[in-house]
């Protein structure tokens, strides 16, 4: 069994914009022209980060405004997935290494959609890194999907149940969440959810094959860079 909390989330999303403890994402379509929430919050420095944003409706987002935006560069733009009248957008992050850290903002806008009302993303002080990703076990009748990585931090605030943050695409309505995993001797050891085992009513069934990316918060919720690999349910 997975330790920690699964935080489900739906491609006509309402994305959490911050995941508590005891917080689950909401079906909720939402208000036309209201950036709803993205996922990670945090632009580690010095790295390249995709936010998977959640917009209601299907009009065109071409300008995405981060403020202040020293040192930050919208690269890329993408249209995901349409589900039950809301886009997932890919947004493509780069982030110099000296970027001054704390708190910015983000809003979205396009042809027919108004400049959204800002909402904060972070970039912290100092990120840990993770590397190495590995899949221990990913067996289609197994209720999770078992992995390990490498993780490091100077100075070293990772603690022993850090965060661990997951976005896996099968087909069908991607999942996303959190779950707690269990860090010792420089390596991360973590459960996450698998979809084809944790069905929701009607959903269609997920693919055998899925692209997972993961990241992990140390014991201040500072965001690592981000993995990504396929996966194959056997």
């Amino acid at each position: 069994m997975y330790s920690g909390i699964r935080v489900v989330m739906a491609a006509s999303l309402m994305l959490l914009v911050c995941l508590g403890p005891a917080a689950r994402a909401s079906r909720a379509q939402g208000l036309p022209g209201v950036l709803e929430g993205f996922f990670p919050t945090q632009l580690p420095p010095g790295q390249t980060t995709v936010l998977h944003a959640g917009l209601p409706g299907r009009n065109e987002v071409t300008m995405v405004d981060i403020v202040p935006a020293a040192g930050i560069t919208v690269t890329g733009i993408k249209r995901g997935d349409v589900r039950e009248g809301a886009t997932l957008w890919e947004i493509t992050v780069d982030v110099a290494k000296d970027a001054a850290p704390g708190p910015r903002t983000i809003s979205v806008s396009g042809p027919m959609v108004q400049k959204t009302t800002p909402r904060t993303i972070t970039i912290p002080a100092h990120v840990p890194t993770i590397a190495d990703m590995k899949v221990v076990r990913a067996q289609v009748n197994q209720a999770t999907l078992d992995l390990q990585f490498a993780m490091n931090e100077t100075p070293n605030e990772i603690g022993a149940a850090p965060m661990v943050w997951f976005f896996l695409g099968c087909g069908g309505e991607p999942e996303s969440g959190v779950v707690k995993g269990k860090f010792a001797n420089g390596v991360l050891t973590a459960s996450i959810p698998n979809p084809r085992t944790q069905m929701k009513p009607f959903a269609p069934q997920p693919n055998s094959h899925c692209d997972l990316e993961v990241r992990a918060s140390d014991s201040k919720m500072s965001d690592s860079n981000t993995l990504k690999t396929a996966v194959d349910f056997k």
